[in-house]
């Protein structure tokens, strides 16, 4: 247990600077090593705990990393002395993925509750799952690779926080027509360059909806951060979104210089079932 211990701090400790920089969690990382019966209450870092004080979540979402439309739901506990456990439903999502002792796993907060998970096992290659049948975990290959593109134009970067994103909508989201946006994440915005983008097209069942990028302007000219605007209200109005519902955004590849930045937009419905 000692061991665990040091490694958790050291692997925070690298992270100081980063946790400063995302005071509300969004796109706060960590990383968690099995040491114990994977398929038991995982332990995750003091630290996040402690950043969740006055938030904690009574339960989680999970979702892989290589973009599965699985999603897991994971109660969470708090022991009340600032220890905060993966609990029920962990074990699923655990044997579903083959997890197993020195398997490295690496979350990312995608807000709303929602953790993006990426498992490297003991070779400290990546682990993909290409598929969401559930009781396999759709295991497919272990990968050292990064920055691969596949045939279809998706990107498959080996950092998700800059080739996906997901946003559970909230009423702001789908207010009046004039006042609807949707923020962009920081890191998604800047490694796709939204600073100088005027819009971006959406694309859902086979059909498409430009919408244009709205920036907040600083003093001096410096643009920050960037909202899915005008056009955003079509796409929901057309796919019958609404509060609850997750979305989840995928970057696609352009196939010239100069084309339209195009997002792969799949939902998950508040019953569950799924629109693409």
């Amino acid at each position: 247990m000692k061991e665990e211990e040091e490694i958790e701090q050291e692997g925070f400790a690298k992270m100081d600077g980063e946790t400063a920089a995302f005071p509300d969690l969004l796109d706060f990382e960590f990383f968690v090593i099995i040491f114990q019966n994977p398929w038991e209450k995982l332990k995750l870092p003091d630290k996040f705990a402690k950043l969740l004080d006055g938030q904690e979540p009574r339960e989680v979402t999970l979702r892989e990393a290589s973009g599965g439309r699985h999603l897991w739901d994971v109660e969470v506990l708090f022991d009340g002395e600032g220890r905060m456990y993966l609990d029920r439903g962990w074990e699923r999502f655990a044997r579903a993925h083959d997890l197993g002792l020195g398997n490295f796993l690496v979350f990312s907060y995608d807000g709303d509750a929602v953790l993006t998970v990426k498992v490297f096992d003991g070779s400290m290659c990546r682990r993909h799952y290409h598929n969401d049948d559930e009781e396999s975990g759709g295991i497919s290959s272990d990968s050292c690779s990064k920055n691969s593109i596949s045939s279809t134009g998706e990107m498959n970067i080996e950092d998700a926080l800059t080739s996906q994103f997901t946003v559970t909508l909230k009423p702001s989201h789908l207010g009046a027509r004039q006042k609807q946006y949707l923020n962009v994440p920081p890191a998604f915005q800047h490694a796709h360059e939204y600073d100088s983008r005027s819009e971006v097209v959406l694309r859902m069942r086979g059909e498409k909806w430009t919408v244009t990028l709205k920036h907040n302007i600083r003093k001096g000219g410096h643009r920050t951060r960037a909202s899915l605007r005008y056009g955003w209200h079509q796409f929901c109005v057309d796919n019958r979104l609404g509060v609850g519902d997750v979305c989840f955004f995928r970057a696609l590849r352009g196939d010239a210089v100069g084309e339209d930045h195009a997002l792969k937009v799949e939902v998950r419905k508040r019953d569950g079932s799924f629109i693409d």
